[in-house]
């Protein structure tokens, strides 16, 4: 095969990304609680436990962890996937409840104070430790604190082919 040159965004198309629904908020108040899609996400860190999630500066979700100063990452299996997309991906928070919207089970965190997805395969509890921007986004900064597996579902990962075809 010969080299082809892609341009540096086309680049970072193609490396993969975890499929994951932010949490935050209140979870007995519809209205003080959000969620929304995130394929940025990173562990960062061993000792302690550390994990990253890039946020736009406009989310509402970005607003409520600051408030609460904790999130939930929900990972997302094919059961969660179009609640992702359609809902968590696509509405605002400060107008619609996404997870009624979305038709999941909301419960609150075990740990923190945050609502967390029922039918999410995992469920990681972070408190926010600080947060770093970056370019366009803001990196906010969780140490884990609690995580638990509820189903046995597989998660999803997607990625750009080489035709250029987003793969789930």
């Amino acid at each position: 095969m010969t080299k082809k040159r892609i341009d540096t965004l086309s680049a970072l198309d193609y490396i993969p990304h975890p499929l994951v629904i932010v949490t935050a908020g209140d979870p007995e108040n519809p209205n003080e609680r959000g969620g929304m899609t995130a394929a940025w996400v990173s562990r960062i860190s061993w000792n302690p436990p550390l994990v990253m999630v890039a946020i736009a500066p406009s989310r509402h979700t970005l607003k409520l962890i600051r408030k609460q100063g904790s999130f939930a990452l929900n990972i997302v299996s094919k059961a969660l996937e179009n609640a992702a997309y359609s809902v968590f991906g696509m509405l605002s928070g400060k107008n619609v409840d996404k997870f009624s919207a979305a038709k999941v089970t909301v419960k609150p965190a075990e740990r923190i104070k945050a609502p967390v997805i029922a039918e999410a395969p995992v469920v990681i509890e972070c408190e926010k430790i600080d947060e770093v921007k970056a370019g366009d986004h803001i990196m906010i900064i969780g140490e884990v604190v609690n995580a638990y597996i509820n189903s046995d579902d597989t998660p999803l990962v997607f990625y750009q082919s080489r035709s250029g075809e987003l793969n789930v």
